[in-house]
């Protein structure tokens, strides 16, 4: 990857993919009094990635966003950039209009591959723009919310449990790392569009309590994702892609991350994650293909 630390002289932080090992959703909230109107309740233990893209930050005469890297083609600098909104919404909250800063993204992560790319890059927009602003824990957190609910997750950076909309975040200490094979068959996935059609199955009021004790494999294990059926349905790819890792030597556990299409799988050390991504990439050339860890290292 860049290092465009290096590269510009910039504050920088890795944007860490975003890795649900578990994702039980619940019922969309339909009560018009409920402030989470419209969204679905998770609980999902979440791991980050060693890897990511990268977002550089400096105190610019403007605010600008800046796009390179393999996956900046599939993005454009709008308004409604994720990075350009939450600089708008620090400089409200802080009420620092004057200042303006220029951002530098480089786009490693795959578009609308469920691995949070978007969010963790908000979310790490947010932790460089600490050093500019002097607001409360909790008026961050508010921040956050207000950009999505993957963002506070994102924002901790650190294996958590997540659950509410999102907005509940307890970070998981001392769980370890796991070896692992992230794939994506480089196609674009509807979050919207999944959660349309998981709504059509009537999900039950509430996910699925994530189990809280044991390893880190042995919690992934006991869990699901529940939106993996939806999303195979609309892209049969994901299933060509769950059993390719699912075939390669020393496979312990695999599974789709967030709404889709990138999917992990675990294996027992670095070594037999490196194969199987060596193998898949032979196989499989036009797909995106990363060996990394998850988790936290002790």
């Amino acid at each position: 990857m860049t290092d465009i630390s290096k590269a510009y002289g910039l504050q920088s932080a890795i944007a860490r993919a975003k890795i649900n090992l578990t994702l039980h959703v619940g019922r969309i909230i339909l009560d018009p009094h409920d402030k989470f109107m419209g969204y679905h309740p998770v609980d999902s233990l979440v791991v980050f990635a060693d890897f990511g893209d990268e977002v550089a930050l400096e105190a610019s005469p403007v605010t600008r966003l800046t796009l390179q890297g393999p996956y900046s083609r599939d993005l454009s600098v709008s308004e409604d950039n994720l990075i350009l909104r939450a600089v708008r919404c620090v400089q409200h909250a802080a009420n620092m209009q004057e200042s303006q800063f220029a951002f530098d993204l480089v786009k490693n992560l795959p578009v609308a591959s469920g691995m949070g790319g978007g969010s963790a890059d908000a979310a790490a927009a947010l932790r460089l723009l600490e050093a500019y602003a002097d607001l409360t824990e909790a008026r961050w957190h508010d921040i956050a919310m207000h950009l999505g609910a993957d963002v506070p997750v994102c924002r901790l950076s650190q294996t958590a449990h997540m659950t509410g909309i999102g907005e509940e975040v307890k970070p998981l200490e001392g769980l370890g790392q796991l070896e692992a094979v992230l794939v994506n068959p480089n196609i674009a996935v509807s979050t919207a569009q999944i959660f349309k059609n998981f709504d059509h199955n009537m999900p039950k009021d509430t996910p699925r309590p994530q189990k809280m004790t044991g390893s880190l494999l042995e919690r992934t294990r006991d869990g699901r994702n529940d939106l993996q059926p939806i999303a195979t349905d609309l892209c049969p790819e994901i299933g060509d892609v769950i059993e390719r890792l699912s075939q390669q030597d020393k496979c312990q556990l695999t599974r789709m991350t967030g709404s889709g299409a990138t999917c992990f799988a675990v294996f027992p050390d670095a070594g037999t994650a490196q194969a199987a991504a060596q193998n898949i990439a032979k196989a499989c050339p036009d797909w995106w293909v990363k060996a990394c860890k998850f988790g936290e290292s002790a």
